[in-house]
Parts: structure tokens; sequence; C-alpha cells
């Protein structure tokens, strides 16, 4: 994700009121770990043991993981991957490998049928779950590949890039045919990098983020947009839509030097209106996903142990495990969390059972 091309290069402060005692974490140091954890073998350039993102198919068997980081911060080229893993028994069932840089984004369609991901080398390329050949190969001329998303009947893909050079009004958002490959339509999310792109339930908008701090909701039948967030002092680093469509979260780190923290806003998608908000001390923000049931909030936080957020009563629950990204398997299970080149899986519905 687009996070990756600031690793080790942002670390962004701001200033905000302490949490109230009622919304002070409690610290769950022993969560109940899945007998498996996924792991890449050691790269010995160091490139392709960095986990971009990863997502469960939607029978929450397999998780399929990107890898690599994006080449233009590297002092030796190493091309990434992206690797599907049976959940069940650890077996990796499908290593992809045609890049030409990190594979920054990864997506199932929602019939489960077809694999999406999007590399840093300008490229999406899709994959049939049944054999795992490639479907399609899309080339896309506005940059490197940020983030991307399967249309709700898998017809479409909705892709998201960092604009490079010198271009404003450029292009940087994109739907493709699945079937073809070919471009749909073009659009502009008014940053140069998007953050965070993905389809309503019903496939009738599309929510897109802004590294810069803007968050808009597009209508796929009228063309129109409609602007949730336009901040001058807040980065995005991610954004996720709930599972019932009406909630928007989005997280990153506001442009002020006082005091190292991160920030979640929550808004109503149809009316914008923001519904929650949460600063915390700690380092750069780096994902923020729902719960299956949209009661939870998952938060992960770069060097930083991961908490989980619930939306109702406020309570925080800060887990001993750090995650770089985090993914919870479709059916409530389990919760994914990636650092480096590993992946933990957590017994989810423990972790929160009677809380």
């Amino acid at each position: 994700m687009l996070r990756n091309l600031m690793m080790g290069a942002l670390w962004l402060t701001l200033g905000f009121s302490h949490l109230s005692a009622e919304e002070q974490a409690v610290v769950q140091e022993t969560p109940d770990i899945h007998p498996l954890s996924l792991e890449t073998p050691e790269n010995p350039n160091g490139n392709t043991n960095v986990i971009s993102d990863l997502k469960f198919s939607p029978d929450s068997k397999m998780l399929a993981v990107a890898y690599g980081r994006y080449q233009a911060l590297l002092q030796k080229s190493d091309p990434g991957l992206a690797i599907v893993w049976d959940v069940a028994s650890g077996k990796r069932l499908a290593t992809l490998n045609k890049y030409k840089d990190g594979v920054s984004s990864i997506s199932f369609s929602s019939n489960g049928k077809l694999l999406a991901t999007g590399s840093y080398d300008g490229t999406v390329q899709i994959w049939r779950g049944s054999n795992w050949s490639r479907q399609a190969l899309i080339k896309v001329v506005s940059g490197p590949v940020t983030a991307l998303d399967f249309s709700p009947d898998s017809t479409s893909i909705a892709v998201g890039t960092t604009v490079q050079g010198e271009v404003p009004m450029k292009p940087n958002l994109h739907l493709y045919q699945v079937a073809t490959g070919r471009e749909m339509i073009s659009l502009r999310c008014p940053a140069i990098d998007v953050a965070g792109v993905q389809y309503s339930p019903d496939g009738k908008s599309l929510v897109y983020a802004g590294m810069n701090g803007v968050v808009q909701v597009w209508n796929v039948e009228s063309g129109g947009s409609r602007t949730i967030l336009q901040s001058d002092d807040m980065m995005l680093f991610s954004m996720t839509l709930s599972h019932d469509g009406r909630q928007i979260a989005a997280g990153g780190s506001p442009f002020q030097y006082k005091h190292k923290k991160w920030q979640i806003q929550i808004w109503d998608t149809d009316s914008g209106k923001l519904k929650q908000k949460k600063t915390e001390a700690g380092c750069m923000l780096s994902s923020v996903r729902f719960s299956p049931d949209d009661r939870w909030l998952i938060i992960a936080s770069l060097e930083s142990r991961v908490k989980l957020w619930n939306l109702s009563t406020g309570q925080l629950i800060n887990l001993s495990q750090s995650g770089g990204d985090v993914a919870v398997s479709p059916d409530g299970k389990l919760l994914a969390l990636a650092v480096e080149n590993k992946v933990t899986l957590l017994e989810f519905k423990k972790l929160i059972e009677k809380r």
C-alpha cells in the first residue's frame, strides 16, 4: 500500500487532548494464537520480506499476501511477489512473481474466482483462482499502483495510483473491465497519491482517499462526486468502508510537530457527517479495517501494538502483538497481523468475546 512509499522517511507528530479515562486501552497480553504462522524466507536484499497488503478470500479459506518495497526507495532493486496461502494448512497455493517492482496491493473478487495484484511497476495483474493462470495484464499509465478493489459484481476493478512528475491534473484513479482489461473511465482524485479505494456494497459508489487529506465519494452512474474530508493538515495512510456501506473510516497523522500521535475519523457515508474521532500517541498509523459485523475497528500502527476499538462502547483493546497491516477473515474467526515477512493468525472471536 501507499504507506510503504514513505516508510523510513516520515515521522509525523501532532497535538491533541488526551483520551478520557473511560477510553483508556485494556491490554490483552495473551491473545489466542492460531497454530499456524505464515512466513517467507529471508531475502538477502531485504526487499521482498516486507508485506505491503493482505486479504482473505470471501470464503475465509485463503490468505493472499503482497510483498516488496518500492524500488525508488532501494539501493538494490528486487521485484516483489504475491503468495496465496491455504489458511488451514499453511500450504502455499500459488507464488506469483511476474513483477518488475514491489507488489503494493491485492484484492479478491467478491465471487472468489479472481485475484488482482497491483504493483509499483504500474501494472495490475488478474489471476484465475482455478489454476492461478493470468487472465489479464493491465498497464496503468499514470504511475505506480497504490490501491485497488473489485466491484461487487466482479466485472470491473478500480485502481488508484501515485502520479509521477509535475502533472497536477493527470488522472490517478482508473476503472477497468475485468474480462478485457479495457479502461472504462479515468478520474482525478484531488491528491498526488491515492491512499485507498473501495466500492460500496451495491456497486453504485466508489470511495477513495488521497494521501494529502482528502476523502471523496464518486457516483458511478451520474459521475458526480462529493467531498467527505478536505484537510490541509492531515496525511492519510489508510481508508476503509464498512461492510454495510454506511460508514467510512480513514486514519493518518496531522502535519503538526508537537507530539507523535495518529488520528482516525469515521463519517456517515450518506450525510458526510463526522461520527467519531480518536487520537492516540504512537507511531505512524498504517492500517484500519472494520470487523465483518462492523462493530469493531482494527487499528495497526507502525512499531506499535494492534488495537481493537469497539465503536459502540468506545472500549479499546490493546493487543500485545504489533502489525504493519491487518486483515479479518469474512467469517469473523481470524485476525491476520503482518510484520515484515511474517503473518501471525489470531483467534479474533476469542479476542472480543464477552466484550
